[in-house]
């Protein structure tokens, strides 16, 4: 009995010295790996790998962009209880808090804007900031916009593209319609910006680049399925930035004969980063790309350049 009790006094004093060092203040290092027209990755590092951390971004064209780092947190933690709350499930700590070193890329940020990115130790049960924010300014490049649009058409199992201007570059790619929905908010633009940050950062976004017309046999893929609907996002690309508007295109999927349900040109980018408050919620929660979108991908890209793709 008595050994019991010592290990439970033991125990409770071990967890109270784990809390207490969650809550001491400590150093949080925050250094720029690349700053990108639309995309931002940062490299966080506590001295203290039990200390939870979260941060606030916030651009020039915010009105309290010059306002006191330390409210321009609270103000965020306050969106942050109010989302919760919409959500109705999950905890505080889940979704809005970091512990240990971390990689985190901003993304949809507007190109060509000063940004502040605020990162601030935080007590995880009362929302507290602990000790001083770290405040990281950068500018995001611009990002050119380029008139380029896109004729689509399908004859029997075959797709093709005809772009507007053949010495401008671009990037498509196609999943289903569901899993776009589900996925990204039902937001073609964003799953086809998804791809293209993604490409970029593992360094073969190059080998995804088009010019020109392109014809694409949709049989080839081994896991279209009949009946099933598909959506297509199509757009101009550089540097795995978009720069145009998405033609997106809805299709339901026969083996011999493709049926065409909808094409439109949408620019709904930052409808996403409105939608989102400017909040990046993408980078906490990142959905994953379909995996079968890797390895198509790269075969498209290298019919394309070895010319097998093209009319």
């Amino acid at each position: 009995m008595k050994r019991q009790l010592t290990l439970i006094v033991l125990s409770l004093f071990l967890l109270a010295g784990c809390q207490r060092g969650e809550l001491l203040p400590t150093e949080i290092k925050v250094e720029a790996e690349s700053i990108g027209g639309t995309r931002a990755r940062f490299t966080l590092a506590p001295a203290n790998s039990r200390a939870y951390y979260s941060y606030a971004i916030v651009s020039r064209d915010n009105e309290n962009y010059d306002a006191p780092a330390t409210s321009i947190c609270y103000d965020e933690i306050q969106w942050m209880e109010s989302l919760l709350l919409d959500w109705g499930h999950g905890s505080f700590t889940d979704y809005f808090c970091y512990q240990g070193n971390r990689q985190l890329t901003l993304k949809t940020l507007a190109s060509d804007k000063d940004f502040k990115f605020i990162v601030f130790q935080i007590n995880p049960k009362n929302h507290e900031i602990i000790g001083e924010p770290v405040v990281c300014e950068f500018h995001t490049k611009p990002v050119p916009r380029r008139d380029l649009h896109f004729q689509v058409n399908f004859v029997a199992d075959e797709l093709h593209i005809t772009p507007s201007d053949d010495n401008l570059t671009y990037f498509w790619d196609y999943d289903e319609t569901e899993m776009i929905s589900s996925t990204y908010d039902s937001t073609p633009t964003y799953y086809l910006y998804t791809l293209a940050g993604m490409y970029q950062e593992y360094g073969f976004m190059e080998f995804y680049y088009y010019d020109g017309p392109c014809v694409w046999y949709l049989s080839l893929e081994d896991d279209m399925t009949d009946g099933t609907e598909y959506t297509l996002v199509i757009a101009g690309c550089e540097e795995g930035e978009l720069t145009t508007a998405a033609t997106v295109v809805r299709f339901i999927y026969h083996p011999d004969n493709i049926e065409m349900l909808s094409i439109e040109e949408v620019d709904d980018l930052g409808l996403w980063r409105r939608r989102n408050n400017s909040r990046q919620m993408e980078s906490r929660t990142t959905a994953a790309p379909s995996s079968r979108l890797s390895l198509p991908g790269k075969a498209r890209a290298s019919l394309a350049r070895n010319g097998r793709a093209h009319d």
